[in-house]
């Protein structure tokens, strides 16, 4: 049968993977022990337009061995029957990279993933739309390594050539610009971030979607930078402090820059959250719960900011249109919801030589939430190691805010709240932990007495 999207050279290299691995005794791989990758190959669904489409396939089913070794054969027939740098070599390395990441070869997978994005580079152009695919896959193989360094250095560079590749006007340049956004609000640069999402409402803006669903998922990601600005992911002293009256003397330029980012998060985000609520008000009329969970998070937001009587409006509106629509209000508001908590810093680990194996360390603590949604009657029910931890989360939870319970459209204060922050950590050896376990100890029962004090 003719298969009219591939050229007869790969169409020639999946026959001959085929047939290696029918008659070359242990070309295809075994899968590991408790693997669901049989190590076998399939036969090739003919039928397919594209043959490769059933190798992606078995990646995708995590069949991988099978199909890597299938691709190793197709790669090599094409190199013979062509060159190293031959453009139809872009497809099989980049689906060969994927099985090397499904099977947790990912030192391999970089190097392929690298081969596959200088062909295209090569065959297509420095910065052509074409390597655009493979640049992503390796941004996220290093987010997946822990090598935030070169996952951004990738996520830069496919915005780059994506910029480069449309129009600045196109819309195809947008998820370009929200994926680079998303990038630093995973790195907690809120700014940057910002910067590109206002990018991409001025592009909707041009081609007249900015007041269409299509906007919607920019407009909570602005919001979301401006949230990030105001309340940080980790612990940060005086993050309780959410609002400045207005400009303090003897500042410096940057301190100003700050507090005009600090004083302005609120109105910013309002807006475009207001915006979510209309949008989906006017092209999901039949869909009412749609409106009423972006009324939800701007109740949140004023919440956060300390809005109390606007939140509540908006919370009380919530629940009697839930209970009119047969939506069990009860569900989202009969327990207090977690809107924001700064991690805490993790213990410091002790000297490479004196630690003990990676362990678990917990606090729980119990607590009331009030009905303006912050914490009070903060007390330790728990914690193991003892003390290591207690002072550095009870700090956290003092700054976090709820949605409060509401009862009949109502917010009520909530009781006996258990709350448990888990953290790794690495302990003493035995022979270490007398003296050193000690000194510690002290410390933290110190500072956690100090801190009982102020409450």
């Amino acid at each position: 049968m003719a298969i009219p999207r591939l050229s007869r050279s790969i169409t020639t290299a999946l026959l001959a993977a085929t047939l290696s691995c029918t008659l070359v005794p242990g070309v295809c791989a075994q899968a590991p022990a408790g693997k669901q990758d049989t190590g076998t190959i399939q036969p090739l669904d003919t039928a397919l337009d594209d043959p490769l489409t059933f190798i992606e396939q078995q990646i995708t089913k995590r069949e991988a061995s099978g199909a890597a070794a299938q691709l190793e054969v197709i790669i090599a027939q094409i190199e013979t029957l062509h060159h190293r740098y031959h453009p139809e070599l872009i497809r099989p390395l980049t689906l060969l990279g994927d099985a090397q990441v499904v099977q947790n070869q990912h030192d391999k997978a970089v190097d392929t993933y690298a081969r596959a994005r200088h062909i295209a580079r090569v065959s297509h152009g420095l910065f052509s739309r074409e390597q655009l695919a493979i640049v992503y896959k390796e941004a996220d193989l290093f987010d997946l390594l822990g090598d935030m360094n070169s996952a951004a250095q990738r996520e830069e560079y496919a915005y780059e050539v994506a910029i480069r590749a449309y129009d600045s006007t196109d819309l195809s340049v947008v998820p370009a610009l929200t994926r680079l956004a998303d990038f630093y609000l995973k790195t907690y640069n809120p700014i940057s971030a910002r910067s590109l999402l206002i990018r991409a409402m001025h592009i909707h803006q041009e081609n007249a979607t900015d007041t269409t669903p299509q906007a919607v998922p920019i407009l909570r990601r602005i919001a979301q930078t401006h949230r990030q600005t105001r309340f940080p992911p980790f612990y940060v002293k005086h993050a309780d402090d959410n609002r400045l009256e207005g400009p303090t003397p003897d500042l410096t330029t940057n301190d100003l820059d700050t507090q005009y980012i600090l004083v302005n998060s609120f109105p910013e985000g309002e807006r475009a959250l207001q915006k979510v609520v209309e949008i989906q008000r006017v092209y999901f009329p039949e869909r009412p719960s749609a409106e009423l969970d972006a009324i939800l998070e701007l109740a949140d937001w004023h919440l956060l900011f300390g809005r109390y009587q606007a939140a509540h409006t908006l919370y009380n509106h919530v629940f009697v249109s839930m209970a009119e629509n047969s939506q069990r209000p009860e569900e989202y508001f009969q327990k207090p919801r977690l809107l924001y908590f700064p991690r805490p810093e993790n213990p410091k680990s002790p000297p490479l030589k004196k630690r003990s194996d990676l362990s678990e360390g917990w606090v729980s603590l119990e607590f009331q939430v009030t009905p303006n949604g912050q914490v009070r009657g903060l007390k330790t029910v728990e914690s193991e190691p003892a003390k290591l931890m207690d002072y550095r989360v009870r700090r956290s939870i003092r700054v976090a805010r709820y949605r409060p319970r509401y009862l009949d459209g109502q917010a009520v204060e909530a009781g006996e709240q258990i709350f448990t922050y888990r953290f790794p950590y690495y302990p003493l050896r035995e022979d270490e932990v007398v003296d050193a376990g000690e000194q510690a100890t002290d410390l933290h029962e110190a500072q956690d007495e100090t801190a009982s004090v102020q409450e």
